[in-house]
């Protein structure tokens, strides 16, 4: 048995990302910690999103082996039985809405929500399917943002705008590594809005949703009690994010479209670091 596999599987960089932005969102919303609180909602949502990983990764085994990036992944390169994944992924996720529970039902039932949208909505209903797939399916991204305002005082509309920066952001960094590894995709047929419409038309989009992505930033200054530092740092990071994307819209160009994709990652953590900031200064 390859235990690092099991690692593997669970997109360890994309977890820890998640993870992230839940705990700057728990962060924010908390005026005082409770350590154990927060532990108990951190390892429930931890292990939420690694067993949506594993289990999503069980699902994509026969897409992941046509592309040469993620041909050498646990499954499609033998490390890993499809079954052994699916029992770990399920585990993982059923433990962590046992600890959830703990926490409250609305929690839990982010928890859920997050499965639901990226298993059943994208991976299984439209990734294969359509080139909107990641608008319905981002919404699992944005879950573990939700969840950490959640955990602390239940669904509230900070924490939706909080957790809709993410969903905003999402179209950038997935679409941009999709006009890099166009070639990937088209060998596994996975209708990529850039596949469909070309990069030009989706790097506009991709435009439109930074747009709407700045103007929630300055929104969640406006009814929560951010000092002006998250202002300069998230408004000026964000500003420039769409100036490049506008950018790079004009001239479109495969090579470029990583950079753009590192510049989405950047983005999202410069916001989320101001944030953090913000709710002390």
């Amino acid at each position: 048995m390859d235990v690092r596999s099991f690692y593997e599987v669970i997109k360890p960089k994309q977890t820890v990302l998640l993870m992230v932005t839940f705990a700057v969102s728990y962060f924010v919303a908390s005026k005082s910690l409770n350590v154990l609180h927060f532990l108990q909602a951190f390892l429930a949502t931890i292990l939420t999103v690694a067993g949506t990983t594993a289990l999503n990764m069980w699902l994509d085994k026969d897409i992941d082996a046509l592309m040469p990036r993620t041909k050498k992944r646990p499954l499609p390169s033998g490390r890993l039985s499809p079954e052994g994944c699916a029992v770990y992924g399920s585990f993982l996720f059923i433990l962590g809405i046992l600890i959830g529970l703990n926490i409250s039902i609305q929690f839990v039932f982010v928890l859920i929500l997050g499965l639901f949208f990226d298993i059943i909505i994208y991976t299984v209903l439209l990734k294969r399917k359509s080139p909107y797939s990641i608008v319905l399916g981002g919404f699992a991204g944005a879950m573990p943002a939700l969840a950490g305002w959640t955990a602390v005082n239940g669904i509230q509309l900070p924490g939706i705008i909080i957790a809709t920066i993410i969903l905003l952001w999402i179209p950038s960094h997935i679409w941009y590594l999709s006009i890099h590894y166009e070639d990937d995709y088209r060998r596994a047929r996975i209708p990529m809005l850039p596949l469909i419409v070309g990069m030009e038309k989706t790097s506009w989009v991709i435009v439109a949703s930074v747009a709407l992505m700045l103007i929630l930033v300055a929104a969640l200054f406006i009814i929560l009690p951010l000092g002006f530092a998250y202002l300069a740092l998230s408004m000026l990071i964000t500003s420039y994010f769409l100036y490049k994307a506008i950018k790079f819209a004009k001239s479109p160009d495969r090579m470029k479209a990583k950079k753009m994709y590192k510049l989405a990652s950047m983005t999202l953590g410069i916001i989320y670091f101001s944030m953090l900031v913000g709710s002390f200064f």
